[in-house]
């Protein structure tokens, strides 16, 4: 056996453990309530990953696949490995082997903990893009709120942006986007 450490295809056993670490992880406004994401896996597009020992999820990314490029919506290590630097080899050797633009999605770094958060992803080859851009809402009732858009492997403008924004928001959020 390798020590690599890679995500691999979640299966539908690894579901409760997946969901656990980014309940966990993630405030309520920041992932969808057990049904609803548990409603993702039949989405073509949606693809959920896991990294494994000993038959154990310890970590997780989900992303949107398009044609041209990849959203990242979570990325999350367990708790008792985070620090560890597992999450930062995990997603080098996702970004190793991607051949498609990257883009997540991070708090403003107005906070020591949203600076780690976009440090990591420096770090990682990601630009930080700083344009105005609203995360809409992944459960019904909650409000859109700010968050700033990385990408991988350069920055992008707000204005180039907007033809990929226009997918995630009809995919994942389910907004139609208005033409301007």
């Amino acid at each position: 056996m390798h020590n690599i450490k890679e995500f691999i295809d979640m299966n539908e056993n690894d579901f409760d453990s997946f969901f656990n670490i980014l309940d966990n992880s993630f405030p309520k406004s920041e992932r969808r309530d057990y049904p609803s994401q548990k409603d993702l896996l039949s989405i073509s597009n949606y693809r959920p990953f896991v990294f494994k020992q000993n038959d154990e999820v310890l970590a997780l990314m989900a992303v949107w696949e398009f044609s041209d490029f990849i959203y990242v919506e979570h990325l999350a290590v367990d708790g008792k490995l985070r620090g560890k630097g597992v999450g930062t080899e995990l997603i080098k050797n996702y970004l190793n082997k991607c051949d498609k633009k990257v883009f997540l999605e991070v708090e403003p770094p107005n906070c020591e903990t949203s600076k780690k958060r976009v440090s990591f992803y420096e770090k990682l080859g990601f630009s930080f893009n700083d344009f105005y851009y609203l995360q809409q809402p992944l459960n019904p009732g909650d409000s859109p709120f700010r968050l700033n858009i990385m990408s991988y492997p350069e920055s992008i403008g707000e204005r180039e942006f907007d033809k990929y924004k226009k997918d995630i928001y009809k995919d994942v959020y389910g907004v139609e986007l208005q033409e301007q």
